[in-house]
């Protein structure tokens, strides 16, 4: 199966993007961008990079190792001029301003909340973490914009992997806009059924168990069967169900 058989999902594509390339010559480390905080720490955001999962970082902070002078889609000559050297440098690099586009609405996503998940693409599972949002996901990286747990469990779970092994993808921005959640991911918390709302607190629970993204998740531990089998209730399929038969349940939603 490909991209082709695995139609997008409008409410997938609001949530998942790809993480953004910057000019390198806008990014900066230690003295430079400790310089460029304090002449202009409006312009200049963290930059988190596939590299950082290698590290711990505590909850609602990044490496912070990097930064990138960057400007939201709604800024104009006039910010470039107020922001004196880092807009000129901005310009002078070639860098540009996203005004539309995958990388300005994943911008103008991440201004509406406070953090969102994030995870290295190209492979079949990851792990998950949040990120603050007022970092910048670079190339690199999936980006899933909501602060939303059971979200988070759903994708930490074994069944993204075997839908992504059974369709022939790998995971990213793309594939994961076709990927089939138990419900639409903006689904209004009062819309659903109190069954719904008991297997989303169970997933919730799980993924928090499991460490909430703190941790890689071991194959086949206890944790990771845990939150595999609460997100296959939420799903509604039956208990102890094979990966197989999952996969089939997956693809025949669409």
């Amino acid at each position: 199966m490909s991209t082709l058989c695995a139609p997008l999902r409008p409410e997938n594509e609001r949530v998942f993007f790809a993480g953004v390339a910057v000019v390198p010559e806008c990014c900066a480390q230690g003295r430079r961008a400790a310089s460029w905080r304090e002449s202009g720490a409006e312009w200049v955001r963290p930059l988190i990079e596939r590299q950082d999962w290698g590290e711990d970082w505590p909850e609602g902070e990044v490496p912070g190792r990097r930064w990138v002078i960057d400007f939201p889609p709604g800024a104009d000559e006039r910010a470039l001029a107020e922001a004196g050297e880092l807009g000129r440098l901005f310009q002078r690099s070639g860098g540009r301003i996203a005004r539309s586009g995958p990388a300005a609405e994943l911008r103008i996503a991440l201004a509406k909340c406070d953090r969102c998940l994030a995870a290295p693409a190209g492979c079949l599972r990851a792990r998950w973490r949040w990120v603050p949002s007022a970092a910048l996901p670079g190339t690199g990286l999936v980006v899933a914009v909501r602060d939303d747990e059971f979200l988070a469990g759903v994708l930490a779970s074994v069944w993204p992997a075997v839908w992504l092994r059974g369709t022939g993808l790998r995971l990213g921005a793309g594939a994961l806009r076709r990927f089939p959640l138990p419900w639409a991911p903006d689904t209004p918390r009062g819309t659903l059924s109190r069954e719904q709302e008991e297997r989303r607190w169970a997933v919730v629970q799980a993924w928090r168990a499991a460490g909430g993204g703190t941790r890689d998740l071991e194959p086949g531990g206890f944790a990771s069967q845990d939150l595999s089998a609460a997100v296959a209730a939420a799903y509604g399929w039956p208990a102890g169900i094979e990966q197989a038969e999952a996969l089939g349940l997956l693809l025949a939603m669409g």
